[in-house]
């Protein structure tokens, strides 16, 4: 054999080599790690009382489109009359949702239901999967020169195999009452967001810099320190802590999906105008973090 034989030879089996690290590597490899699991969350204030005047078809058919064409796992709906809630629980059934509804007034122009709602108003949650252990629990108003009630509804759901406590409120429109009901929500949500996986949205009528909302707010948004984050996190600055606007009249940002940071890391959020009410479609979605 030449000299130059010997060289192609020690070249050939130094690729062959090569070649069969690279396929023992791939064979003893251990499987391709998934990327982290995303949960898809909107919140929605429908004004079906006032703006749609408690008209059933098209406001139930409109709002179970905006959640099943935009593949949403869970949904806050807030001033919902009861009949229209039965209009979305009964589109979405077939397509894997449930749904729970409380009553937290009730509406002058919705339709007379049943005897147990009658023209019940108030908040729903629809998610893709089983709702359990639904809470209901009404919030304080220290002014109370005829509020309307306000309320907080809960539920738990399994999302990508994993168990998340969703809730949402409507909190009134300022003074006192709304600063009580916020702590009150904050009071509640905060010991179960400490250990188990949250998702918390609404229309809470306040916007994103007032002090009232820092106790949400963690020490990832600019002047925060308490343990969610908003799915609009990216738009918060040291010089404006104020989102996309999700109030259609006087464009202001009101509305909020929060995921507690221990669990969830806001990935993307969106706002769209309906036309349905005096409140845009709030769309965010979070990566769910932790085994």
């Amino acid at each position: 054999m030449t000299t130059t034989d010997r060289e192609r030879t020690v070249r050939a089996i130094r690729w062959i080599l090569i070649l069969l690290s690279v396929v023992s590597g791939t064979l003893v490899a251990g499987p391709a790690q998934a990327a982290p699991a995303a949960v898809r969350v909107m919140t929605f204030n429908l004004c079906g009382n006032v703006c749609r005047h408690g008209e059933v078809a098209g406001t139930a058919a409109h709002a179970a489109y905006q959640i099943r064409s935009r593949r949403v796992d869970v949904a806050f709906l807030q001033e919902v009359c009861y009949s229209q809630f039965l209009g979305v629980r009964s589109r979405l059934r077939k397509h894997g949702y449930t749904a729970t509804f409380a009553r937290t007034t009730g509406g002058g122009r919705c339709d007379d239901d049943d005897r147990r709602h009658g023209r019940g108003f108030g908040l729903a949650i629809v998610a893709k999967g089983k709702l359990t252990g639904r809470v209901a629990r009404f919030l304080p108003s220290p002014a109370s020169a005829g509020p309307e009630p306000r309320a907080l509804l809960g539920a738990t759901v399994t999302v990508h195999r994993r168990r998340v406590f969703v809730a949402t409120t409507h909190t009134a429109p300022g003074g006192p009452n709304l600063d009580a009901q916020l702590a009150a929500v904050h009071r509640y949500l905060a010991p179960i967001a400490a250990g188990r996986r949250v998702l918390f949205g609404g229309d809470l009528n306040m916007l994103p810099h007032r002090p009232g909302l820092d106790v949400y707010f963690s020490a990832a948004s600019p002047g925060g320190r308490g343990v969610f984050r908003d799915a609009d996190g990216g738009r918060f600055t040291p010089a404006c802590r104020c989102g996309r606007p999700t109030f259609r009249t006087v464009p202001r940002k009101i509305d909020y999906l929060f995921g507690n940071e221990r669990f969830f890391r806001p990935r993307s959020a969106a706002i769209a105008g309906t036309g349905f009410s005096d409140h845009r479609v709030y769309v965010g979605d979070f990566v769910m973090l932790g085994g």
